[in-house]
């Protein structure tokens, strides 16, 4: 049993001994010491939620879809465009959701999946230009 010596007795109470000059008897005293004292959350800002709870978002699906794409269009032309353009759409909604929400998680994961999905959609704009380019160099040619 708990608080009981190997005699079976249990030990006697603490007693807390108050002086001529306390206002209060000591059963009702409450000491507390500074490596006690409470923390009290601040109220919280617009857009924070109370619990620390933060709504989902697809940016790292965005991210993936922006990475492929620019990967994929290394090594076959048209597929860049083809996950690009959905990874920035969802980079864009993501974004929006995570900068409504101070704090927000994703907010880095969102901008950089927009960031590498622009540089993707524009290197496959420059790919096209260069390759229309060899079509009208190549028909002038022939003619």
């Amino acid at each position: 049993m708990q608080g009981q010596d190997s005699q079976g007795q249990s030990p006697p109470q603490q007693q807390v001994i108050a002086s001529v000059w306390d206002s209060q008897p000591p059963q009702q005293q409450q000491y507390q010491q500074p490596f006690q004292q409470q923390y009290q959350q601040p109220f919280p800002q617009q857009g924070i939620p109370m619990g620390g709870f933060y709504p989902k978002t697809s940016a790292s699906t965005a991210l993936g879809l922006s990475i492929a794409g620019l990967a994929l269009g290394f090594l076959c032309f048209p597929l860049c465009g083809v996950l690009a353009i959905p990874g920035v759409f969802m980079a864009r909604s993501s974004g929006a959701v995570a900068r409504s929400m101070p704090g927000h998680p994703d907010t880095n994961t969102a901008k950089s999946a927009e960031v590498v999905g622009w540089i993707t959609l524009g290197l496959m704009a420059l790919a096209l230009m260069a390759f229309i380019a060899l079509i009208i160099l190549d028909e002038s040619a022939a003619l």
